[in-house]
């Protein structure tokens, strides 16, 4: 009833001008299709035959329906739900997280909160090393009733039985900070992820690949991982090399903790590999460049950053011109209104600075929350905040690329840039713009 009474200037989605709704409106428009202006609704919208007395219970019906309370929503507050590790080597972390949060939340109540409601961010605590990790933590603030969704949980994965549980009692969860989704597109539709998956990141990788090697009969080698993201990466590689018609000459596994560096150079060399992409741990990435150096072949060697960190900087020096990383970040600008918003929230709170990565992600999700929550209105539910979301185009977050969402869409920079080594500082330096797969 909220939406429908809503005055709304300009055009309507359907295209069409229109008074809001009242009580007689409703009516017509469920009697004879016609909209508040008299224009004809849809021919596919039904028209009904009922009594005044029938149509008087619909109207007042719809009327409780807005009504109808939704968890975690009051008359003054949304309370947002946070993970949080109660200890472990991500629980330093967590508290960087909940103290920007907390920040972000406060000015935005300072400025009047959103349609006369305050944003409550509620922590919810759980032992990472219990045997179902998040779960009954998260089973219990739902079952309550006490969160309306989720933001920036750390900790999970997202395919972990706390993932599947809130994707199935249809709870939203906004930017969970170390789940990657399979792919940027067909994900479950509760989630909203910030950066590519690895698969993607693989696509991005293998487009430089293809541009940066393009002499006659180039042969590509995939070694990777025998788990989840590494199967990705190796999924998201084939399905580029063949758009690019390059060769793969060369496709080798291993199960992490077994890896032999001078069994896959064998292999790979064997084959006259020009370029290895690679998805595994960083152990693995830095034995395979010594190994390869020590035999004075270098083919390039390209990993997702997200996989192997800063580890490949510690690469030998003569290996060092052929390793590039992918990266789904994109440098923020200094400069922008966010980003100065980032660092007063910083300051202001008390934030700490060693977990910048994860202050991003998480600034950006509040973000995308506050933008979800102003689109949906005061007569939000879960679901309206979903569709909301689902909606966003190009939403400027001063921390990452502008983040874009649809029906079939769940992360919001779909692609990655592509860093190289600087061989005196041993440090990472952009190679190419962030970009798209392509």
């Amino acid at each position: 009833w909220y939406h429908l009474t809503k005055e709304h200037p300009g055009k309507r989605a359907t295209g069409r001008m229109h008074p809001a709704y009242d009580e007689e409106t409703v009516m017509a428009a469920v009697t004879k299709g016609v909209d508040p202006a008299g224009n004809a609704l849809d021919p596919a919208h039904p028209r009904y035959r009922m009594t005044r007395e029938d149509l008087e219970d619909l109207v007042a019906y719809i009327k409780v329906m807005d009504r109808e309370g939704v968890p975690g929503i009051s008359d003054n507050a949304v309370r947002v739900g946070i993970l949080l590790p109660e200890k472990g080597p991500l629980a330093e972390t967590g508290r960087e997280v909940q103290a920007l949060l907390s920040g972000y939340f406060a000015e935005v109540n300072a400025r009047g909160g959103l349609y006369n409601r305050s944003l409550a961010l509620v922590p919810v605590p759980f032992d990472p090393y219990g045997e179902d990790g998040a779960l009954p933590a998260a089973r219990k603030a739902v079952e309550s009733d006490d969160v309306f969704c989720f933001l920036a949980n750390v900790g999970g994965q997202s395919d972990d039985g706390t993932a599947r549980y809130l994707s199935t009692r249809g709870v939203p969860v906004l930017v969970p900070l170390l789940s990657a989704p399979e792919g940027g597109y067909g994900a479950g539709r509760y989630t909203f992820h910030v950066f590519a998956s690895i698969r993607d990141q693989a696509r991005v990788m293998t487009d430089f690949l293809a541009e940066r090697v393009r002499k006659p009969g180039n042969r590509v080698g995939i070694l990777h991982a025998e788990d989840g993201s590494g199967r990705a990466g190796a999924e998201g590689a084939r399905e580029q090399i063949g758009k690019h018609e390059l060769t793969l000459a060369a496709e080798e596994s291993f199960v992490p903790g077994t890896f032999s560096a001078p069994e896959a150079v064998a292999r790979m060399r064997d084959k006259a590999v020009d370029a290895v992409l690679y998805f595994g741990g960083p152990r693995e990435a830095v034995a395979f460049s010594r190994e390869a150096d020590g035999r004075e072949w270098r083919p390039l060697f390209i990993a997702p950053a997200t996989m192997v960190g800063d580890a490949l900087a510690s690469a030998p020096p003569g290996y060092l011109g052929a390793v590039f990383v992918a990266t789904p970040f994109d440098a923020p600008d200094p400069s922008s209104r966010r980003m100065q918003e980032f660092h007063r929230i910083g300051e202001r709170y008390g934030v700490g600075r060693r977990h910048r990565t994860f202050q991003f992600l998480a600034f950006s999700g509040a973000i995308l929350l506050e933008e979800g929550l102003k689109r949906a209105g005061r007569g939000v539910t879960r679901e309206i905040l979903v569709d909301s979301i689902g909606n966003v185009w190009k939403l400027e977050t001063g921390v990452t690329p502008p983040l874009t969402y649809n029906p079939n869409q769940r992360t919001g920079a779909v692609g990655a840039a592509i860093l190289k080594v600087d061989p005196v500082r041993r440090r990472f330096v952009p190679a190419t713009p962030w970009r798209e797969p392509r």
